[in-house]
C-alpha cells in the first residue's frame, strides 16, 4: 500500500508544557474518493397477460474501477503513522430480475 502519505519528519509528539500541540484543527486529509456509479432498467411487458411485466436492473458500484484508498493511520505515537493499509472496493455489478403482476 502507500508507506509514507504524510511527511513523518514534520510531526513531532506535543511536550507536558504545551500538551495540544499548534497543528490547526481538520489541517490532514486523506486521499481523494473518485467513484462512478450506474444503473440501467429495461422493462418488458408481457403481451399474452395483462398488467404483468418484466423488469430487468443492472447496477455498476465503481463503474470506471478507481482505486480509492482508505484513512492514513493518524496515531503519531505508532509506527504506522501516515500509511495506508487499506482500500475501498473494487467495481460490483449486480443484476435483477423482477416479475410485475
Amino acid at each position: 500500500m502507500i508507506d509514507q502519505y504524510w511527511n513523518k519528519a514534520a510531526f513531532a509528539m506535543p511536550t507536558a508544557s504545551a500538551p495540544f500541540g499548534n497543528l490547526g484543527r481538520n489541517a490532514l486529509r486523506g486521499p481523494n474518493f473518485w467513484q462512478w456509479d450506474l444503473g440501467i432498467n429495461k422493462r418488458f411487458t408481457i403481451p399474452a397477460r395483462e398488467g404483468m411485466a418484466l423488469q430487468f436492473r443492472s447496477e455498476f458500484f465503481n463503474l470506471l474501477n478507481h482505486t480509492n484508498f482508505g484513512s492514513p493511520s493518524s496515531d503519531i505515537t505508532t509506527a504506522a503513522f501516515g500509511t495506508i493499509r487499506s482500500e475501498l472496493p473494487a467495481r460490483q455489478i449486480q443484476f435483477a430480475l423482477k416479475l410485475l403482476f
